[in-house]
């Protein structure tokens, strides 16, 4: 895993937890083993800062964010086959610091490349 800045040097992903960059890729390989369980995670690169929104509600308290990476993801099909996917991973919190909180998170598939 690299390219990803430093828990530390992104306060706003506190949300996430004390260490996003772990979290984002035990979700995401969770995922891919969803649709192949033979898939191995070989490496995950970030390729730019994230990409990093918040929403506030009227008296000013952050209530939603919304965070984005590009990456490129290193796998292992489950038939022995690389591959690159290179896609954007999004978190969406809603409601946080209330009990009805919730996180989600998606992929956007840019491409796979046999490699």
């Amino acid at each position: 895993m690299y390219g990803f800045p430093p828990p530390g040097q992104l306060p706003q992903l506190r949300w996430l937890g004390p260490d996003y960059v772990s979290v984002l890729i035990h979700d995401l390989t969770q995922g891919l083993l969803r649709q192949d369980s033979g898939t191995q995670v070989m490496g995950v690169r970030c390729e730019a800062d994230p990409v990093l929104q918040a929403s506030v509600d009227p008296v000013g308290v952050i209530r939603a964010h919304e965070a984005s990476f590009r990456l490129q993801v290193f796998v292992q099909d489950g038939a022995g086959r690389p591959w690159r996917l290179t896609g954007r991973w999004t978190y969406t919190g809603r409601d946080l610091s209330t009990i009805t909180a919730s996180i989600t998170h998606y992929w956007e598939l840019f491409s796979a490349e046999g490699v």
